[in-house]
């Protein structure tokens, strides 16, 4: 007995229309764990910067207790003599946060602005996946924040460095550390192949070098990077 050609035609709509749910389903499911994947590293990136601003603060105020306790006749407050120890507590504590590990796990380095891009991002050391996952790092074997050579940053197209799509040259970066900030000014950008790795080559004046991948909206792995080259100002 053959089946009616009604029922075979039902057969495969029925199927058709489980198919098309179950991909909607899954569908669904991984588009859930993306959002939650994305927004757990916005909430780590966001909860690092708070991290570093407050231990910044604290820098800062350390800092300024050092100063005020080595003018000329800060021992006396009130009418009570200060601590013999003022001085050298203060100093030792804006020390502990100034003399941090800077290669510690999950250390931020320092803070990266581009004011006119509303752009702010912390920096770490490395760029594993869940560094990069967070915000943005520094290659291994270039120089540090806050020192002279160059400084290459690198971070994803798609989260940290989506704005980086629209900056120009002249822009102002800057890298707010812990005890100061360094100046960049932007002179150049390019496109280059991701085996280009001159981009990491030390500088005899201080540069800061930014890499992510382009094109920007290219779905799939960017065949390309977008490289921002910028020279320090004077402090």
């Amino acid at each position: 007995m053959h089946p009616d050609i009604h029922d075979v035609e039902n057969i495969g709509k029925n199927m058709r229309i489980y198919t098309a749910n179950l991909l909607m389903f899954l569908g669904a499911i991984g588009l859930s764990v993306t959002g939650v994947v994305y927004t757990d590293a916005w909430l780590g990136s966001r909860r690092a910067v708070a991290e570093f601003k407050a231990e910044q603060a604290q820098v800062t105020a350390a800092s300024a207790a050092v100063s005020v306790s080595t003018k000329p006749g800060s021992a006396i407050v009130g009418s009570a003599e200060a601590s013999p120890h003022a001085n050298s507590d203060a100093s030792s504590y804006a020390s502990s946060y100034a003399d941090k590990d800077a290669n510690k796990d999950g250390q931020v380095l320092a803070l990266l602005t581009i004011t006119r891009l509303k752009l702010e991002v912390p920096i770490f050391s490395g760029t594993t996946k869940k560094t990069l996952n967070r915000g943005a790092g520094v290659v291994d074997g270039t120089a540090l924040p806050g020192t002279a050579g160059n400084i290459v940053i690198s971070a994803h197209r798609d989260s940290y460095f989506r704005p980086l799509k629209d900056i120009r040259i002249g822009d102002v970066i800057e890298l707010n550390l812990q005890n100061g900030m360094q100046r960049f000014k932007v002179g150049e950008t390019f496109i280059t192949d991701p085996l280009d790795v001159s981009v990491l080559d030390p500088t005899d004046t201080p540069t800061l070098t930014l890499i992510t991948c382009y094109p920007f909206y290219y779905v799939g792995f960017a065949p390309e990077r977008f490289i921002v080259r910028a020279t320090l100002l004077d402090s």
